[in-house]
């Protein structure tokens, strides 16, 4: 599956899979990784598992993707995945953009999928095979097919990425 990136930006003490209560770096910054990555220093308010996809506020909050957020237009959140677990008030790093990233899917996704994934329900963060789904998730290349419950595969994020509600 995935390997974890190495940070390639000169930051010390960078650990993209350490979490823990007492913020390590301001939040908002940012590193670029091997495997095209870029990852973002952010506080999560819930507890978010590995490949769960979040949606980032402008000041670097992490909480559960929303489908209305998504849709409404509403300016300045973007989408990132967790690579571990993170629990309630941690700080730590989300995946931005990469390569042989984790995502969590469920249904059956066949590898090479970039335009038939998207959101099922309102809070779920979790990938889903069309036409299941109103919400295409524009810029998710799933790079592991898989098929079955919930369960994490390996995916290849792009920057822009965009939501298409139908």
């Amino acid at each position: 599956m995935a390997t974890t990136p190495t940070v390639n930006s000169s930051l010390i003490g960078a650990n993209l899979t350490l979490t823990g209560t007492t913020a390590l770096f301001a939040l908002g910054t940012t590193v670029e990784t091997s495997q095209g990555g870029h990852f973002e220093y952010v506080e999560a308010t819930a507890t978010q598992i590995t490949g769960k996809f979040v949606l980032i506020t402008p000041t670097s909050t992490a909480f559960g993707v929303l489908t209305a957020k998504l849709t409404s237009g509403a300016i300045g959140y973007d989408l990132g995945v967790f690579q571990n677990l993170i629990s309630q008030g941690e700080f730590g790093w989300v995946a931005k953009k990469g390569r042989n990233l984790y995502v969590l899917v469920t249904g059956t996704i066949t590898a090479g999928n970039s335009s038939e994934v998207g959101f099922g329900s309102a809070q779920s963060g979790i990938l889903k095979s069309l036409p299941a789904v109103n919400n295409t998730v524009l810029g998710v290349w799933i790079t592991t097919g898989i098929s079955g419950s919930t369960q994490t595969t390996t995916a290849t994020l792009q920057w822009p990425r965009s939501v298409i509600h139908r």
